[in-house]
């Protein structure tokens, strides 16, 4: 059993290039990949199924029914960009986590928990009340039925907000290894039992073995795609992060 897993794509019309990345990234891993997950951000915003019917990212949406097709199981999970996935499973084959924001699995006896990363950062106030209201079913319904036009002027806008609300560390709250994770929350994950935690979202590929002082885990970060491909693989238990195509 291979398993590949990525976040962070961020693909948009006006990067052509990272497009072309990742339909060639597909192309290379499908024949030898057993499951793909994607642990969010694979699009640089998502307005809901009407996005499945612009051209913006027509090209991704048909590669990845491609692999679907030819056996590969792909799982993704929502980012802080791409959350209204309504419709997009029917319509692609891939299947949208049950908890949308995070999914547990056991590979090789060990509990692997993933997640987009947002959550991880512990955001506290205002960052973490917008993250919650506009994720929430109710907005997720009226926003999906907003013409196309209004909704990409939203998105937009919302994508803007988000890149200036980053949560602040405070004085009583500690980080993971300087890389914006709150060490709170992931303690408290290892708390429940969980081996590994796999996340994006902070943008740099890392593998961080015991990420809490006095805590047994491992905690792997995913990088992004701006210049050029990042991934994590699993296969028969062993875990490498690539970087390019190469262990990194």
């Amino acid at each position: 059993m291979r398993r590949v897993f990525v976040s962070d794509v961020h693909l948009s019309p006006r990067r052509p290039a990272r497009t072309a990345r990742f339909i060639r990234f597909l192309e290379r891993e499908a024949p030898r990949t057993d499951e793909l997950y994607i642990l969010g951000d694979l699009f640089d915003y998502w307005i809901g199924p009407k996005h499945l019917k612009l051209p913006e990212y027509r090209e991704a949406v048909d590669a990845l029914r491609g692999i679907v097709g030819r056996g590969v199981r792909v799982m993704f999970l929502c980012g802080n960009r791409d959350f209204y996935m309504r419709g997009f499973a029917e319509a692609t084959g891939v299947e949208v986590a049950p908890g949308r924001t995070h999914h547990r699995l056991t590979i090789a006896s060990k509990r692997v928990y993933l997640c987009h990363g947002d959550f991880l950062e512990g955001q506290r106030g205002f960052a973490f009340a917008v993250q919650r209201f506009i994720r929430s079913r109710f907005v997720e319904w009226i926003w999906t039925r907003l013409p196309a036009s209004v909704a990409r002027w939203g998105a937009r806008f919302y994508r803007w907000v988000s890149d200036r609300i980053k949560p602040t560390a405070d004085a009583a709250t500690s980080r993971v290894a300087s890389y914006g994770l709150c060490a709170e929350q992931v303690a408290a994950e290892l708390a429940r039992g969980t081996d590994i935690i796999v996340c994006g979202h902070i943008h740099r590929p890392q593998q961080v073995p015991r990420p809490v002082q006095g805590m047994q885990g491992t905690l792997y970060t995913l990088g992004d795609w701006e210049h050029g491909t990042s991934h994590l693989v699993e296969e028969d238990g062993r875990w490498r992060l690539c970087q390019d195509g190469a262990e990194i």
